[in-house]
C-alpha cells in the first residue's frame, strides 16, 4: 500500500506533468481543434551512400503546431544515437527553429564524422513527438553497385 501525504504536500513533479500538459494543449489558443500531430516533411541525404572515411549530414525536418512540447531526435537501431555512439562518431545537431504559419518547423542534422560500412546496416530513425501524436522516417542506403565484373578475354583458336 502507499504511504499517505500528509494534507498540504505537494504533489511530485511527475504527477503533476500529464495535468500541466493537458492544461497547455486546450489552453494553446481558441481554435484547439485546428491543432494537427506533428508530421516529418523532409529527409534529406545523400542521394549516393557515402564513401567510408567521409564526413557525412543527413537533415530531418519537421512540423509541429506544439513546438514548445515537441521533441525531434535521432535513433540508431531503436537506441538513441549518443547511447549508440558515445564516443560520438555520430551525433545529433542541436534544433532549428523557424515560424511557419500557424505552427513552427523544426530541424536536426545527424552527422557522422567519419561514415563506416556499419553505418549502412544501422537503422537510422528520425522521430518527432508531440502530445498529439508521433512520426517517424528510416534512413535507407540503397546498397553499394556491385563492382564490374572483369572482361573477359576471348580468343580465336
Amino acid at each position: 500500500m502507499a504511504a499517505l501525504r500528509p494534507a498540504g504536500t505537494p504533489r511530485p513533479p511527475a504527477q503533476l506533468f500529464l495535468p500541466l500538459l493537458c492544461w497547455a494543449v486546450v489552453s494553446h489558443g481558441t481554435d484547439a481543434m485546428a491543432l494537427q500531430p506533428p508530421s516529418i516533411t523532409v529527409l534529406q541525404m545523400p542521394s549516393e551512400p557515402p564513401r567510408v572515411g567521409e564526413s557525412v549530414t543527413i537533415s530531418c525536418e519537421a512540423v509541429s503546431s506544439l513546438p514548445e512540447f515537441t521533441l525531434l531526435y535521432w535513433l540508431g537501431n531503436g537506441s538513441f544515437v549518443e547511447k549508440l555512439h558515445p564516443e560520438g562518431a555520430v551525433h545529433e545537431g542541436t534544433v532549428l527553429e523557424e515560424a511557419n504559419g500557424s505552427g513552427v518547423a523544426l530541424r536536426r542534422d545527424l552527422h557522422f564524422s567519419s561514415f563506416g560500412t556499419q553505418h549502412l546496416h544501422t537503422n537510422f530513425t528520425c522521430v518527432v513527438l508531440s502530445p498529439l501524436g508521433v512520426d517517424t522516417r528510416e534512413v535507407r542506403w540503397l546498397p553499394p553497385a556491385p563492382a564490374p565484373a572483369p572482361a573477359k578475354s576471348g580468343g580465336l583458336g
